[in-house]
């Protein structure tokens, strides 16, 4: 654009005299069209497009470049012996360049702070989630060395392999779940090793079942840590006082949707008591999945006499090597 105004002021000196790429007009639109650049990025548009004062940043768009090209043609009068018929004509497009080139800073700082706007969102989401992933290390670690104390009291003989299964869990924890993202297979190994500290807990006294349908998608990659919330809370409110305990846990893969049923019983008269101090894992989970599948996911509930139905359905990431 600017080699476009520099070049326009040599057909002006064409019909009378020899071209001067430095004369008073080339340089006069030059300077003045960049001014108006600026001042249309950095005043017009915040002072008035942004708060939708459309007509007066128009007029005063227009007022400018008319007055730029009025001067132009001017010093083209004075200065050359350009006769005035031509002079009128590159006032008129000289009007053109302005405006366009006043229209061009508008629209370069419009995408500016665009992008500007959408970097600090997704680096408050990744702030969000960073938070709201270093909560569920914690949370999990609480409910988890509740059942080793559970072991300790007895004195039982499991205890040292719970403690195995544990160190299994922190090794994902420390290691896998900082990633971005992390292969299928990996959080269900995860999940496998967390239900098989919580049977060397209760042993027969509770009826765990854990199928995986078409593991063959494992290789999908999904944020970690994001199913074992409702696992979590399987048995947070699914042992205790209620008779013979179920904990039902299917996870179905089909095509590029995972689908978590998790169903156990539970008593409505002891689940309140246990809630008395909100649970994090599912608000944790919820926000999650917000931020991670807008609209590529689906959580229901549902409370049949005495089980408790929770299905977490969502829209896998595509099969990669290496997540």
């Amino acid at each position: 654009m600017m080699v476009a105004i520099f070049v326009m002021p040599l057909k002006d000196a064409g019909t009378a005299a020899a071209p001067n790429f430095y004369n008073v007009p080339a340089f006069l639109m030059t300077s003045l069209t960049t001014v108006a650049c600026y001042a249309s990025a950095y005043f017009l548009y915040p002072r008035f497009l942004l708060k939708r004062r459309l007509s007066i940043y128009l007029i005063l768009t227009l007022s400018i470049s008319l007055l730029i090209a009025l001067a132009t043609g001017l010093a083209s009068y004075l200065l050359t012996d350009i006769p005035v018929p031509v002079i009128w004509a590159h006032i008129v497009v000289k009007f053109f360049i302005v405006v366009f080139v006043m229209g061009t800073g508008t629209a370069y700082r419009f995408i500016m702070d665009v992008m500007k706007e959408d970097r600090k969102l997704r680096e408050g989401m990744a702030m969000e989630l960073s938070f709201l992933r270093s909560q569920v290390s914690p949370h999990f670690m609480f409910n988890t060395l509740n059942s080793m104390v559970a072991l300790a009291r007895k004195k039982s003989d499991k205890l040292e392999p719970a403690l195995m299964e544990l160190s299994n869990l922190m090794h994902y924890m420390l290691y896998d779940s900082d990633q971005e993202k992390v292969h299928l297979a990996n959080e269900i190994n995860y999940i496998q090793s967390y239900i098989d500290l919580q049977t060397l807990r209760f042993g027969h006294k509770v009826s765990i079942l854990f199928n995986v349908h078409n593991p063959a998608r494992q290789n999908s990659c999904i944020e970690p840590m994001l199913l074992i919330p409702l696992i979590e809370n399987a048995f947070k409110h699914g042992i205790g006082d209620i008779e013979e305990p179920e904990i039902d846990m299917q996870l179905d893969i089909t095509r590029n949707w995972l689908t978590l049923t998790v169903k156990n019983k539970y008593n409505p008269h002891t689940i309140a008591i246990k809630d008395k101090t909100p649970g994090i894992g599912l608000v944790n989970l919820q926000r999650r999945l917000k931020l991670l599948y807008p609209g590529k996911h689906q959580v229901s509930v549902d409370k049949s006499g005495v089980y408790y139905k929770a299905t977490l359905k969502l829209q896998l990431h595509d099969q990669m090597p290496g997540c």
